[in-house]
């Protein structure tokens, strides 16, 4: 589950028993830090946590003022500066190099709702969805390791036995459809221009090869993987619109996924998700250590760009 969807499920639950809650937002950072902009976290009544504005040397404190903040409801802004020596920064040893700006806004009432719809609505804003044309075994560790990032997965296949909830519970959607049968069936049964990636694993050459030309005709896609060695890529991209014989065109990943040594079916689909990711974030997928250079290019974000706030 996304960290959002957490952070909006604790403030719905303290809504409902009727409690205050302390909301804690990443606006502003500037350097080497764990959290940029838009980061978020919760703290419960109980002094219990959800999500991470840091990588856990900033929550001890954020903790020790929220009782003060509840009782006052008045929200309050804190910078904290990791760039002074280790002992220096609240006793924590930090050492990030970086400055970090967090608003903290004790919630309750109807500004505790109104902040449970305004995650919901940037959740949907920023969702990434991916499709999986394919329900076979090995979709099913793709679709859950997805999940797990937050992204909403749609699965998609011929076979009624095979696209069923019980196979894919962390599924946002499963869809029943024979691509052979037209070539407007996939597109049809699926909102393709909101798809940001998608994976032709059917193990079914016909059905891959549909799903593939219906595909590759949504420029909007930003990654499209194709499981298998590079000879049956080939075969399946014969006859594809805007396509040349013998190449594979730029936009299409295949062999699908990272060359990690991957054997098992959990290990390939770590393989894709990652090379999707990087995919996405525009990155080349190299290790850090050979990266040379900061993790994050450019770290000095605001709410403003970020959709840090309403």
């Amino acid at each position: 589950m996304h960290e959002l969807d957490r952070i909006r499920l604790a403030l719905t639950a303290a809504a409902a028993r009727g409690e205050r809650a302390l909301l804690v937002t990443v606006v502003e950072v500037d350097g080497s830090t764990y959290r940029g902009a838009g980061a978020r976290m919760v703290v419960r009544a109980d002094g219990t946590t959800v999500g991470a504005v840091s990588g856990g040397c900033l929550e001890t404190d954020v903790i020790a003022r929220a009782p003060a903040l509840l009782a006052s409801g008045t929200p309050e802004r804190v910078r904290y500066d990791t760039r002074a020596s280790d002992d220096v920064v609240l006793g924590l040893g930090m050492g990030c190099q970086g400055v970090i700006d967090l608003q903290l806004e004790p919630l309750s009432g109807e500004a505790l709702h109104a902040a449970i719809g305004r995650l919901a609505a940037l959740r949907t804003r920023d969702a990434v969805r991916v499709l999986v044309c394919g329900a076979g075994t090995d979709a099913i560790p793709v679709v859950r390791l997805a999940s797990m990032i937050g992204w909403l997965a749609t699965v998609v296949d011929h076979r009624p036995s095979f696209a069923t909830p019980d196979r894919f519970p962390e599924a946002e959607r499963i869809v029943c459809v024979n691509a052979t049968s037209d070539a407007d069936a996939l597109a049809n049964a699926v909102p393709l221009d909101s798809i940001a990636a998608a994976v032709v694993m059917a193990h079914a050459a016909t059905h891959d090869r549909a799903c593939l030309h219906a595909l590759l005709a949504h420029d909007g896609l930003r990654y499209l993987g194709v499981l298998g060695p590079l000879r049956r890529t080939h075969e399946l991209l014969v006859g594809a619109p805007g396509t040349t014989a013998g190449v594979i065109p730029d936009r299409v990943h295949a062999p699908v996924g990272l060359d990690l040594g991957a054997e098992t079916p959990d290990e390939i689909a770590l393989s894709i998700v990652s090379e999707i990711a990087a995919v996405l974030a525009g990155r080349a997928p190299v290790s850090l250590r050979a990266r040379g250079g900061p993790i994050h290019a450019d770290r000095t974000r605001t709410a403003e760009r970020s959709g840090a706030q309403g």
